[in-house]
């Protein structure tokens, strides 16, 4: 008996000893979780080139003890060298999409990791909202220049910080030209590879010396638009001019308005596949189209699937079809041309400049508007021969799938204009008013009252060359204007007939002299720079 109690003490001893070495080792640790946070919601915006700076905090004070902690951030889960101290410093040098940032906190004494993550969005530093394209003429050389507003107080309209770019061609090309006898801008789009892509358009250069495909993204030249030919090459004589980028039939126009498509295999490229070197024509006719304009207006994939055309030889109104594998369509190689009726159903024929026949009639220029029924349409701006009044005719369109149907044709005389105008525009959403340049001075028309005189807007001192209206689908508060001296102004044109004279200018300031170092040759085109899936 008293062996098994010897045995039973030394087993009590050893047991107790080896829990109380255990309780040591363990119930005594210094454990504390940590928890990080950053300021604000954690999302974070930012333009290529720029800083971005995190500063986390911490439920505890980490500072008390440095040695302990260590730190390690990622951008989509991958380090830099550099990237382990508390706070987080990045000049930003790649453009980000739904990406995040995160921070891990190790506790050298314990093992344990601590994770916090924010979102972020870096957009390259020609993806700006409320931004102009524009295209000059500096001696006869092609200049690219870019405006954007940094910074808008939309409480009071004004503009707090902005930037224009000169030439932002040979800054992205290695001071490359980028040509010579400048057309005109069209920006255009690709569908997206999957649901959360964001696509940021191409911008297509149309100039004499030839059309150049741009990345919207950095403005580097992605090919010249001839190896978008068949071939290679132009078509013999072929000076290439705007038309219509859809999802899966392009068309474009040469100077001689003769019409020249390619059907693409993929919607998700930018270019794919070649433009044939046959002009288009009329469905069921045997010759080709010819002094037609592509009425350059606002496509978006799966909307509508026709844009139009303005036939200058048969004077009518037709449309272009687009097609593709998942389309029902009979499109081979090349876009379908087809006819409009004359009006709507609802139309009195007698009232209306007929769309089938406007003969007598001088096309002047072709917008379309809105972003869906009942505010989308084209305006044509004509002149009639025998007269020489203006006017302007609105056709409103429903259907989608490449069928259109006239809803309901709306004709106005323009009154109150001192000559004719040779630049237009109007704002995407609505829209409101039609704005016109005559010589220096900018009119406008107020859709709910077309019965009235133009009225005088705001006067220029050199020839106005070129305009166009911000075409976000909610808004249309700004216009851009371009002068033959190269001068560029930002106009508030939101309410326009309530504004007074200082409030109409928004860029350079109310009564600024214009800076001699910003004039751009004389401006021939600008455009709105969409930067989602819309074609202008």
């Amino acid at each position: 008996m008293k062996k098994y109690i010897l045995y039973f003490y030394c087993f009590s001893v050893v047991f107790l000893t080896a829990c109380y070495d255990d309780k040591g080792n363990y119930d005594y640790k210094d454990i504390d979780e940590i928890k990080i946070s950053f300021d604000g919601d954690g999302y974070y915006s930012k333009t290529f080139g720029e800083v971005l700076e995190l500063k986390p905090t911490f439920n505890i004070d980490l500072s008390q003890t440095p040695d302990r902690y260590s730190y390690l951030w990622k951008l989509n889960d991958e380090t830099r060298e550099g990237w382990n101290q508390p706070t987080f410093r990045w000049e930003i040098d790649e453009v980000v999409q739904r990406g995040n940032i995160s921070l891990e906190v190790t506790d050298k004494q314990t093992g344990v990791v601590y994770m916090e993550r924010v979102t972020l969005d870096v957009v390259g530093v020609y993806e700006n909202y409320r931004s102009w394209m524009i295209l000059s003429d500096v001696d006869g050389k092609s200049q690219l220049s870019y405006f954007n507003m940094l910074e808008y107080d939309e409480d009071v309209d004004t503009i707090i910080a902005s930037r224009l770019t000169l030439d932002v061609y040979g800054m992205a090309n290695n001071g490359a030209e980028l040509g010579s006898g400048p057309i005109a801008l069209q920006e255009h789009f690709r569908e997206q590879i999957d649901w959360n892509e964001s696509v940021v358009g191409n911008v297509c250069v149309f100039q004499e010396s030839g059309a150049v495909d741009l990345s919207g993204v950095t403005f580097e030249k992605e090919i010249d638009m001839a190896e978008a030919f068949d071939g290679g090459v132009y078509p013999e004589g072929v000076v290439l001019y705007p038309g219509t980028f859809m999802d899966w039939v392009d068309v474009l126009a040469d100077q001689e308005g003769r019409l020249y498509s390619r059907l693409k295999m993929t919607s998700t490229v930018f270019n794919s596949d070649y433009f044939l070197h046959t002009p288009l024509r009329c469905e069921n006719e045997t010759e080709p189209l010819r002094n037609c304009t592509v009425i350059r207006g606002y496509y978006r994939s799966n909307r509508t699937g026709y844009n139009f055309v303005y036939d200058g030889e048969n004077k009518r109104l037709l449309y272009v079809t687009n097609g593709g594998t998942n389309w029902d369509s009979d499109l081979l190689d090349a876009g379908r041309v087809s006819k409009l009726p004359a009006c709507g159903e609802n139309d009195d024929i007698n009232a209306i400049i007929p769309l089938d026949n406007m003969e007598g009639y001088e096309f002047l220029k072709g917008t379309m508007f809105g972003y869906g029924y009942p505010n989308y349409g084209v305006a044509l701006l004509l002149k009639e021969e025998a007269t020489g009044k203006i006017f302007l005719e609105r056709i409103k369109f429903e259907g989608s799938g490449g069928r259109p149907t006239i809803v309901k044709i709306y004709k106005d005389e323009v009154i109150g204009l001192p000559g004719i105008p040779t630049v237009s525009t109007m704002p995407l959403s609505g829209p409101e008013y039609i704005f016109f340049a005559v010589g220096k001075d900018v009119y406008y028309m107020d859709f709910n009252n077309m019965q009235n005189p133009a009225v005088l807007y705001k006067s220029f001192n050199a020839n106005i060359t070129a305009m166009n209206a911000e075409s976000e689908t909610y808004s249309g508060a700004h216009m851009a204007v371009g002068l033959e001296n190269g001068e560029f102004y930002i106009l508030f044109i939101y309410g326009a007939k309530n504004l007074s004279e200082e409030e109409k200018v928004l860029y350079p300031k109310n009564g600024a002299t214009y800076p001699e170092e910003e004039r751009m040759g004389r401006i021939v085109d600008i455009q709105y720079k969409q930067l989602d899936h819309w074609n202008y």
